[in-house]
């Protein structure tokens, strides 16, 4: 994701219909703009509504169980 001209909100489905899906967000330039990784509605990640990437390269992999994301590399 380039967040070089504003901050990004990267949404993930619904947990329901994502079951097995997994994944991969990168921040891929150098500005001070965040990508933020929005679970839907309250569904988490790790127990979080959402993720913030802050550094050039960041990535995390996220994987869904039917309920919520689970990171498995950040």
């Amino acid at each position: 994701v380039d967040a070089a001209g504003a901050a990004r909100t990267f949404p993930l489905p619904a947990a329901a219909t994502s079951t097995r899906r997994r994944d991969e967000v990168k921040k891929t330039d150098s500005s001070a703009n965040t990508v933020t990784i929005d679970g839907n509605a309250s569904e988490t990640i790790d127990g979080n509504t959402t993720i913030v990437l802050t550094a050039q390269y960041e990535v995390i992999v996220i994987v869904c169980d039917g309920s919520n994301w689970h990171i498995i590399t950040s």
